[in-house]
């Protein structure tokens, strides 16, 4: 079974990977499911976060991890909607995803935004902690290998869908999980 393409957007929290999401879906006529970081903290009691947050959150990020893989093992396409950060408490994250994922059809995008518009962003949206944005900002992309870098300020999010799209159209060219396997090895 061939199987189905992983469209993995990583960006700070309101740098609008919901949005291109939901235009990437729009885009392509086949479907694309939704996977989010976002989805699978919400699976985990309150109560649980609260006592011990990281090894919850860890759990719930390997388990996502671990669906990615099981989406395209079923020749389903996917878009992940994560943040992957340079800190001690998400260290095996992005390892876990290249160990998993570095031999299937995977377009990583690097999803950018100003702090600037981040910061309004998160202001207009209601839902997020004032403040996230930045301290994301400060502690994401740090291993600077991408397929494709896009910036949801300084192109729509329509354009961002196009310019992923093109990637995704010759995924041949996309290797940027094999780079980082490769230099984890």
């Amino acid at each position: 079974m061939k199987k189905g393409n992983i469209i993995f957007l990583n960006g700070t929290s309101s740098a609008g990977k919901t949005s291109l999401t939901r235009k990437l879906q729009e885009t392509f006529a086949e479907p694309y499911f939704h996977i989010s970081i976002d989805t699978y903290e919400g699976m985990v009691p309150e109560k649980h976060l609260d006592s011990d947050f990281w090894k919850y959150l860890g759990q719930s990020a390997s388990a996502m991890h671990h669906s990615i893989k099981l989406f395209s093992d079923l020749g389903l396409n996917v878009i992940v909607d994560t943040v992957i950060l340079d800190i001690p408490e998400e260290k095996e994250w992005l390892p876990e995803c290249v160990s998993l994922l570095h031999e299937y059809p995977v377009v990583f995008v690097g999803v950018h935004c100003p702090i600037h518009e981040l910061e309004r962003r998160e202001k207009e949206r209601g839902d997020r902690d004032i403040g996230q944005a930045k301290w994301q900002l400060e502690r994401i992309h740090g291993h600077k290998i991408y397929d494709i870098e896009i910036n949801t300020f300084e192109s729509s999010i329509e354009d961002c869908a196009f310019q992923i799209r093109d990637k995704v159209l010759n995924m041949k060219d996309n290797d940027a999980f094999k780079r980082l396997y490769k230099n984890s090895n």
